[in-house]
């Protein structure tokens, strides 16, 4: 019964896997692609805030292009010299993460020395609507950092896809960070609010699936290195549920046997006619 179960989970985990790491090599190939682009790093180049306003005009008809060449309702790049955060609309804002909460995301990208990472997060740009931000670095031809180039995902776009799945094999699914953080859910009020607890999350590797029975059923967890956050999938069915399933025919045969075995007997002790008429 565990190993059916396993074995099925198994299977589920890596077709959902598959589906997501998919949904996102193309906005994760853009922004690397933007990243090498020379106009990129040209534009990333301007020192000082002054620069950064002179050019805004150009940036955003820069970066309007790539809007409508990639398809991507949101495209930014962020100057390290200047801080100046340009979207298709020129400079949304300076970035700060040193006072600004909102900007922490940047500080920390920088810090981890990625060439890319996901990061979800609210657009200011876009009347706070939530997306998945791919973040990629930016780097001169000397290997000196420029600053940070990405896409964004509308999470709406993830949600319906988690949900379709969901509704395909009767389950829940979730990604979650390190610190078992929800990233993604067909709910909107859990994502980065909510957290569900995997003991020994960390020790996961790429690809490694942990299988383990709960009392309100049973989950599989996978971790995910291209997207540095770990798959969850959790199935409410139980043991005894599936126990019911297969003692019930058993059941009925039982009944139905007692039945006929009181047909019988029934139709033993009714005289026949031929006795009677002797």
């Amino acid at each position: 019964m565990k190993d059916n179960y396993e074995n099925d989970s198994r299977v589920v985990a890596a077709l959902v896997r598959n589906a997501i790491e998919n949904s996102f090599l193309r906005p994760i190939t853009v922004a690397e692609t933007i990243s090498k682009d020379a106009n990129t790093k040209e534009l990333l180049r301007y020192s000082s805030e002054t620069e950064a306003v002179k050019a805004e005009a150009e940036a955003s008809e820069y970066l309007e292009s790539l809007r409508d060449g990639f398809g991507y309702s949101i495209v930014f790049a962020v100057s390290d010299c200047s801080k100046a955060y340009y979207t298709c609309n020129g400079i949304s804002k300076f970035v700060d993460p040193e006072n600004d909460e909102h900007d922490i995301w940047y500080k920390l990208f920088v810090e981890s020395g990625k060439k890319y990472d996901l990061d979800v997060d609210t657009d200011e740009a876009a009347n706070w609507s939530l997306s998945v931000f791919v973040n990629s670095a930016v780097y001169d031809d000397n290997n000196e950092f420029l600053g940070v180039c990405g896409v964004g995902v509308d999470m709406t776009e993830l949600q319906s896809m988690l949900e379709r799945y969901e509704r395909i094999y009767d389950v829940k699914i979730n990604l979650i960070d390190y610190t078992g953080l929800i990233q993604v859910d067909t709910d909107i009020t859990k994502i980065e609010n909510d957290y569900i607890e995997v003991e020994n999350l960390n020790e996961l590797s790429d690809g490694e699936v942990y299988y383990e029975i709960l009392d309100s059923g049973n989950r599989i967890i996978t971790y995910m290195d291209n997207l540095d956050w770990y798959l969850v999938i959790q199935n409410e069915k139980t043991l005894s549920i599936d126990i019911f399933k297969i003692i019930t025919p058993c059941i009925v045969c039982i009944v139905v046997g007692i039945i006929l075995f009181s047909i019988i007997l029934i139709f033993c002790r009714i005289p026949k006619v031929d006795d009677q008429e002797g």
